[in-house]
């Protein structure tokens, strides 16, 4: 009984599950952590981005939801959706997706600037028609490419850069993290009490900000490009007037508000407001959808009018990809379709890249590594031996030097491959993911102690390695070393936690250890991330005889 006590008091729980990086922290040798922010369920990181030389966001959720499956499936689909919007000069661009200890994070453009927000109140007439039209921009990028609903539109999902550019952020990810379900289908509003007012937009699937929702959202109608157009309108008649349309202390009386008042004109708060403008703002606040403008392309237009009117020039339209060339944009897209198991069209972008851009040995270097996934050895030895002819830094050396090592590894070649890998270390041998590579192989050939040295190795430089962790595991299980490989493993689990490769092998190393209630979790913790797991359900099976 005492000893059963004991196995409980090992066990990992939840609370030792998953981390989070902190200031200073580098993650994957490339983005040094600046800023950490947090919200309601997500974190945010300010990084600067060393491959790129440029300062970066990235999004992710906090690790109290890695156990959220809905969430989690609502993340990542959604920063899909963001991805797939590619470059706009009005829009918060996503270059990536990549997982890091387990959990998706987006990897997106850092605005040198503020919200629009702190200019509220603050600005001209002119100012604020210059940036609704940028932002009808952005959203009309949105509707045409994806048929995306952005669902919180307002002043603090706008950013305003150094240089007057305005770009929409947050498309659905200040939501992903909620159910879908709302407490609107199932009674009246006006019947619910303030705290489940406030509950529900909280936890709605329509979201959103509470003054800045369209009056049909609270009758259970699905948010649309008509309810965007409304949040719109909203925040167009801040920047005009400095304050909301409609304001009350109570929820219950401003969303009785927005469903049956009508808002007050502009001009009376605000009379400088250009008539035409407030017009414009007025039809945006309509309380049925079909009085509103049909599309943000519409309204763009009728905001262009009034621009014309105060300044006598429409605003200018800017290019597509902004001042980054075409090659940098078609590297972006190569890598969205890359980071989404897209290979075919990501080597489409990058033979682009490379064609307006012929001295970058990184477009080489993306084309060995997509064609590789699609077993396509010797075009990918072709696109490394390209990339070497342009590289000129020892970073970009070691990365075509490593790409080739992971080719010789996949075709079975193990000489060539070692010979590859240690080329690429003369050139950056504090490389964590070379020093792992290398173990690998050589835990392959049987060389237990090389493997297990190389795998130290890349966790001493990168110690959230948690793939290097669980492969050391390995090693030390093959080594008949079970309690040191289940702590190796246990390390690994802590950084990533929805590896269900990871919990397997922690069980199974469990049971040579004869720890069946620690090994039993184990399998478990493995089913709960995916229910289909064989391996895991072998386990248990193991566990019972």
């Amino acid at each position: 009984m005492l000893k059963r006590w004991f196995q409980r008091r090992r066990r990992l729980s939840d609370a030792q599950l998953g981390r989070e990086y902190r200031v200073d922290d580098v993650i994957e040798q490339r983005y040094e952590v600046q800023q950490v922010r947090r919200g309601y369920m997500g974190v945010v990181y300010i990084a600067y981005d060393r491959q790129r030389r440029r300062r970066v966001v990235l999004k992710t959720y906090q690790t109290k939801y890695i156990w959220d499956e809905a969430a989690i499936r609502r993340f990542n689909a959604e920063a899909e959706l963001w991805i797939r919007l590619g470059s706009h000069p009005n829009i918060v661009c996503a270059y990536d997706i990549h997982t890091y200890m387990g959990r998706p994070h987006v990897v997106a453009e850092y605005v040198h600037g503020g919200p629009l927000r702190a200019l509220v109140g603050r600005i001209s007439p002119q100012e604020a028609v210059d940036y609704g039209i940028q932002i009808c921009r952005g959203m009309q990028h949105a509707v045409e490419r994806l048929n995306l609903v952005h669902r919180d539109l307002k002043p603090d999902n706008i950013m305003i850069s150094f240089d007057g550019r305005a770009k929409v952020t947050d498309f659905g990810l200040s939501k992903v993290l909620r159910p879908w379900q709302t407490l609107f289908d199932a009674e009246p509003v006006e019947m619910q009490s303030r705290a489940s007012v406030r509950a529900a937009f909280s936890t709605s699937g329509l979201g959103g900000t509470l003054p800045y929702m369209a009056p049909e959202l609270f009758n259970g109608a699905a948010a649309s490009v008509w309810s965007d157009i409304y949040a719109f309108g909203v925040t167009l008649y801040e920047l005009f007037v400095g304050r909301l349309p409609f304001d009350a202390q109570r929820d219950d009386t401003l969303i009785r508000l927005i469903r049956r008042a009508p808002p007050p004109d502009p001009r009376l708060l605000a009379p400088n407001t250009p008539p035409d403008a407030a017009a414009i703002v007025m039809r945006c606040l309509a309380k049925r959808p079909v009085e509103r403008f049909q599309s943000f392309a519409e309204l763009e237009t009728a905001l262009q009018q009034v621009r014309e009117a105060l300044v006598g020039s429409p605003f200018p339209r800017e290019s597509a990809f902004d001042d980054r060339d075409e090659a940098e944009h078609w590297k972006e897209r190569g890598l969205a379709h890359m980071n989404m198991g897209e290979y075919k069209e990501a080597i489409r972008c990058f033979k682009r890249t490379v064609e307006l851009d012929q001295d970058q040995p990184d477009g080489w270097n993306l084309i060995a590594r997509c064609s590789l996934q699609l077993w396509l050895y010797h075009e990918a030895l072709q696109a490394v031996d390209e990339g070497l002819r342009r590289a000129v830094s020892r970073t970009e050396f070691a990365h075509l030097y490593g790409a080739r090592g992971d080719i010789f590894a996949t075709m079975q070649k193990p000489v060539d491959a070692l010979a590859a890998f240690d080329k690429a270390l003369s050139y950056t041998p504090t490389a964590p993911a070379l020093w792992r590579s290398k173990g690998v192989l050589l835990q392959r050939l049987g060389e237990m102690a090389q493997a297990q040295e190389y795998l130290e190795k890349a966790i001493q430089l990168d110690p959230s390695d948690a793939v290097a962790r669980r492969l050391l595991g390995d090693v030390l299980c093959a080594s008949g070393r079970h309690k040191s490989a289940a702590n190796s493993y246990a390390e690994a689990l802590k950084l990533d936690p929805r590896s269900v490769d990871g919990w397997v092998r922690y069980g199974n190393c469990l049971l040579h250890l004869a720890r069946l209630e620690e090994a039993k979790h184990a399998f478990e913790k493995a089913l709960q991330i995916d229910p289909e797991s064989s391996e895991a359900r072998a386990g248990l099976q193991r566990v019972k005889k």
